[in-house]
């Protein structure tokens, strides 16, 4: 099986627009001589990821990052966080077994007949998948999680299962706690005259902190930060008015959309 067979087996498995593919060989791997600089050493294929990396790095929309190998944890980071403006918005999925390695053509054909599988589709599918995320556990450490994706159903994407999988990973309650600490820690990331709307912005930079698969858990923990007293909103629409705490709370009927909108 040739290469580009199972790289275009992989896209059509992935089932989205927005799809970064990791191909570099683990001889080309990036790597810090030291882990205290920023500075990174990795061969041709991982600076050309770069570059394609940082063409869809925009935060206009997440992005599914397929792994063609499984990847150790400091190889993961750098794959996803160095030098990304937005890297909690790429979703990283590797080969369920950690020591696929489909960047070869050797690797490929080992996979094949291990499984049995001679056709591109049903090896892609065979290949995938662990999805990838990173949390901060409680003296602030970023550590990666691995979940499973449930690829049973034969016209499941990777895209649609990651989906399906990320509001019950992170609820609307994970939100709202991390919103707390931003807004009683980095006060600066909101005020000054900033829209509501631009609180989603650490969601989409910082991996560590929930997925932002939409923007409705951010704005409503917004409004009950306000309506706790914990925060301010002025309402452009109504003369600037200000709703804060108890007494102040935003009222019900208005809507999201309009919060969003509303400046801090």
């Amino acid at each position: 099986m040739k290469l580009e067979d199972l790289h275009a087996a992989i896209a059509r498995l992935a089932g989205c627009e927005r799809l970064l593919v990791y191909d570099v060989p683990e001889s080309q791997a990036p790597e810090r001589a030291d882990p205290a600089t920023p500075f990174v050493h990795g061969g041709e294929a991982w600076w050309s990821y770069v570059e394609r990396r940082r063409a869809i790095d925009d935060g206009a929309s997440l992005n599914l990052l397929v792994s063609l190998r499984g990847l150790r944890a400091d190889e993961r980071l750098l794959a996803v966080n160095w030098g990304a403006a937005y890297a909690n918005a790429f979703l990283l999925v590797e080969p369920a077994d950690p020591w696929l390695d489909l960047t070869t053509a050797e690797g490929v054909e080992e996979f094949a007949q291990r499984t049995g599988r001679d056709d591109a589709d049903g090896l892609a599918r065979a290949a995938y998948a662990e999805w990838v995320y990173w949390v901060r556990d409680e003296t602030g450490t970023l550590e990666s999680r691995e979940a499973t994706l449930d690829l049973s159903d034969l016209n499941a994407t990777l895209w649609q299962a990651l989906w399906q999988r990320l509001p019950n990973t992170f609820a609307p309650a994970d939100f709202l706690a991390s919103l707390t600490l931003l807004n009683l820690r980095e006060s600066e990331l909101f005020t000054g005259g900033r829209e509501v709307a631009r609180a989603v912005v650490p969601f989409l930079t910082r991996l560590g902190l929930p997925v932002l698969y939409d923007a409705r858990p951010v704005i409503q923990a917004m409004r009950q930060l306000v309506n706790a007293g914990l925060a301010w909103v002025q309402d452009p629409e109504d003369n600037g008015r200000l709703y804060r705490g108890p007494a102040q709370p935003i009222p019900d009927q208005i809507t999201d959309e309009r919060l969003a909108l509303m400046l801090r």
